[in-house]
């Protein structure tokens, strides 16, 4: 368990958190009232460390989140793959553990994200999602630590989160050991792991827009001395939406075994997969703005989509891990994996800008969409230590290469067509003949190698260096919808992390990274825009309590970017890129775990200082400058078994700008400051029963999911959700 998990770093003395917990919680107050400022949404469309004392190896399975009932965990190896305590990375890192995510019912990518201080989720579609951290795109996650980049820079389909234990956030560039480095951060999903003792649970519930959902989880040794254990999860979900028309069912298995092989070695062999089939999802969205640039109000339950549309995806991924201790403080760990994503669509874009008197202006694009990705990963590193100058110091290094073989094929059929006047449009269009419609496709792979390596020199027993190099070579061979879609590139970044502890509690640190990072998206003219490259730096001070139950964190960053790819507009069925130079820069407070008996919270405020081009003009203005997030939860002393929590997510003001009117007038969509509550309460009715409700946007708020594209949707209205967990 982790409350009694030990790990050989300085041992730390009883934490004072006057200073970090009333500074961090104080400065994040104080904003709330002062930045209530407002927010934005469109249609077009990807370490580190220490205290360097003896490091002792810790098992990927050391730092489970899950049954310690807390919102932190007291080590990670996310920005390392060293086991750390978050007080010991030079970089701000979040964790939403497993209890957050049972307590909130966060069970999929997009509700886990929005629970992060300074994510910011674009979901443009129903089923396409952009992550945004620090002003930049995520463009790949990692799973154990191992990079799954988006081919096409976001996430498609509803991403679920029953195989995973925890999920680590990093925010800044991980360039030292991603596949690439980004200014935006790294979002690591550790999977659960089968347990040396047997445990079964089951969960149900039923929500709002009748979606219910079961949970299966089984873990089991599978011989007496427990050498060989299985883990199987199972997961099925159904249920409508607050968008008229729109549903979705998915559906999850998973099953993974660890073997040891000797007293140092541990093979894993795991297979996942999940398919969601999506009835009458929006490509596209909604058109926001009228002619005359004035704003259309749609209710929150408005689509575009027709009843013949869908979206359906298969994610499949097979595993295999090695883990090796030599002994003397030297480990390898090496992976392999195959994953196959596939999808079939028939979807429905209505683009135009309506006129303000007659509604009409509105036009089609339907598409009969088939795709398949396979990507091949194959990473290895090893990591032990070494004696220099009379002290020990620590050493990383390892590879990872991967490759992703991408085929589309679209049909387009009835596109151009006038639709009635947006006023008495029933929302309905007849399926097209697809059969014999407008053939296009895209064939592409892309291939990535990673070399890197590092050193943590312990100078003082206060003072601790990290140095580290990364070189990638990425190139593309193939062709995307009839455009060249070929690159080669490589690039040398370094790395440099610098901790200075004050006292036993309380550090200070620096952070450099270098940032290469290749991109597929095309300009106006079907070329590929060039890699990204810039610079990232962190300043802050990090807390943490004795047993690693509370950290906080105050940082200072700024990220220099050329080339971010910059929606520009729809041409020819493709969402056309500008290349920008860009800078942002802003402030992050941060305060995670068990601030006092029974209460557990995460709670951050993000605020960007500016987000401008090289001309020094304001750009992205998609994301809000200013953020709070806090979710809580508290074990009621009086009541015992009764827990009560909420959350609340506020952002201020976002907007786009569309274009101009006919008088030359600019045009914003805009999207005001809003926050959403969501309250939460369960019972342990004994050890094998525990039942809960959710109350999800509890004062109903109306805003939209995102202006990042010319076309836009609404968020949920209220839900509210009951759910049961039988134990065994």
């Amino acid at each position: 368990m982790v409350a009694s998990l030990t790990y050989c770093n300085k041992a730390r003395t009883r934490f004072a958190p006057n200073l970090l917990l009333v500074s961090v919680l104080g400065a994040m107050a104080a904003p709330s009232a002062g930045f209530a400022q407002t927010a934005s949404p469109t249609a077009g469309a990807s370490s580190s460390v220490a205290t360097l004392q003896p490091i002792n190896a810790v098992s990927a399975t050391d730092g489970a989140s899950e049954g310690t009932g807390l919102y932190s965990v007291p080590v990670t190896a996310s920005a390392t793959r060293m086991p750390l305590s978050p007080s010991e990375t030079p970089q701000t890192i979040n964790v939403v553990t497993r209890t957050q995510m049972d307590d909130f019912q966060l069970n999929n990518a997009t509700s886990l994200l929005s629970a992060v201080p300074g994510v910011f989720v674009q979901q443009v579609e129903t089923d396409r999602n952009y992550y945004v951290i620090r002003g930049y795109d995520v463009t790949n996650f990692q799973v154990d630590g191992v990079g799954m980049p988006f081919s096409t820079e976001e996430q498609i389909g509803d991403l679920d989160m029953a195989f995973y234990d925890r999920v680590d956030v990093l925010k800044g560039a991980n360039g030292l050991l991603s596949n690439t480095g980004n200014p935006s951060g790294t979002v690591n999903f550790i999977r659960k792991r089968p347990k040396r003792e047997f445990s079964a649970n089951v969960g149900l519930s039923y929500s709002s827009f009748a979606t219910r959902r079961m949970d299966v989880d089984i873990s089991s040794p599978l011989n007496e001395s427990g050498s060989v254990r299985g883990r199987l999860i199972g997961a099925y979900q159904k249920g409508n939406s607050h968008l008229d028309r729109y549903s979705l069912e998915k559906r999850m298995l998973g099953v993974i075994v660890d073997a040891d092989l000797g007293e140092q070695t541990t093979l894993t062999l795991g297979h996942t997969y999940q398919r969601n089939k999506s009835k009458s999802p929006m490509w596209g969205a909604l058109s926001l703005y009228y002619s005359d640039g004035s704003a259309i109000d749609y209710d929150v339950s408005d689509s575009y989509a027709p009843d013949w549309a869908y979206w359906n995806t298969t994610d499949q991924t097979t595993f295999a891990q090695l883990n090796h201790d030599w002994g003397g403080g030297w480990t390898t760990k090496g992976s392999l994996t195959y994953r196959k994503i596939t999808q079939d669509a028939e979807q429905f874009l209505a683009s135009g800008v309506p006129d303000r008197e007659t509604g009409l202006g509105l036009t089609t694009y339907p598409t009969k969409y088939d795709r398949y990705e396979k990507q091949w990963i194959g990473d290895i590193s090893t990591t032990g230590k070494y004696r220099l100058g009379g002290r020990e110091h620590d050493v990383m290094f390892g590879i990872n290469a991967n490759r992703s073989k991408n085929h589309m094929t679209s049909l387009d059929a009835g596109v151009g067509v006038a639709l009635p006047s947006l006023f008495t449009w029933d929302r309905q269009f007849p399926r097209p003949d697809f059969e014999n419609g407008t053939e296009t496709f895209s064939d592409f792979t892309v291939r990535k190698t990673t070399a890197f390596a590092a050193t943590r020199l312990n100078l003082r027993d206060d003072f601790k260096v990290i140095a580290g190099l990364n070189y990638t070579r990425a190139t593309s061979t193939g062709e995307h919808y009839g455009e060249p879609r070929e690159y080669k590139r490589n690039k040398l970044s370094p790395y440099l992390g610098l901790i200075y502890d004050l006292n036993d509690n309380y550090s200070v640190y620096a952070s450099y990274t270098g940032i290469f990072n290749p991109q597929s998206q095309v300009d106006i003219n079907g070329q590929i825009l060039p890699a990204i490259e810039g610079k990232n730096y962190e300043l802050g001070l990090k807390g943490e309590s004795a047993d690693g139950r509370i950290n906080g964190s105050i940082a200072l960053f700024r990220a220099e970017q050329k080339n971010t790819a910059e929606y520009d507009t729809f041409l020819d069925g493709l969402s056309r890129y500008k290349a920008v130079n860009s800078r942002s820069a802003g402030f992050e407070l941060a305060v995670q775990g068990e601030v006092m008996p029974g209460l557990e919270v995460s709670a951050g405020y993000t605020h960007f200082f500016s987000i401008k081009d090289e001309n020094g003009d304001a750009v992205r203005e998609f994301i809000p400058k200013n953020s709070f997030t806090l979710a809580a939860s508290y074990a009621v002393p009086a009541v015992p078994g009764l827990k009560v929590g909420g959350a609340v997510r506020w952002q201020s003001e976002t907007r786009r700008l569309q274009g101009q009117t006919s008088a030359g007038e600019d045009i914003y969509t805009k999207q005001k400051s809003y926050a959403v509550t969501d309250l939460m309460a369960s019972y342990e009715v004994n050890k094998n029963v525990t039942v809960g409700v959710n109350v999800k946007n509890v004062f109903d708020k109306k805003y939209l999911t995102s202006v990042q594209w010319a076309q836009g949707f609404y968020a949920p209205s209220r839900s509210v959700g009951m759910n049961v967990q039988l134990k065994y």
